[in-house]
């Protein structure tokens, strides 16, 4: 295997980390650490997010489409929960209200990484 698919498992590795963690508090809310999300957070997590797109892409994992949307729809839609959380009884009613996911299951983990 080459430098380049090794640092792509890696960064898999530790994006699916931080995504997985981001999200695990749902439907309470999207988390930055150990608090929630701000808006300009949920943008920074946009950006890394459209990069495990891509990493997902070049390792083929195609499975991982619906997990991705499913994390681009909350980090697209928090911020303006935020912004008008008063109009709302909390953020699952804003999710359901949008049809939202009030979960984001992950995929199955790549058979490379069950092997290690």
């Amino acid at each position: 295997m080459n430098a380049s698919a090794d640092d792509d498992r890696a960064r898999y590795i530790n994006d699916r980390q931080w995504l997985d963690y981001a999200l695990h508090e749902l439907p309470a809310g999207v988390l930055w650490g150990a608090d929630g999300a701000t808006p300009a957070q949920c943008d920074e997590m946009l950006d890394g997010l459209d990069e495990f797109a891509r990493v997902c892409a070049r390792l083929g994992l195609d499975d991982h489409t619906e997990f991705v949307e499913a994390c681009r729809w909350h980090f697209e839609h928090y911020p303006h929960f935020l912004g008008r959380r008063r109009h709302f009884a909390d953020y699952a009613t804003y999710i359901s209200d949008r049809r939202g996911p009030l979960r984001v299951s992950s995929p199955a983990a790549p058979g490379w990484l069950r092997r290690q």
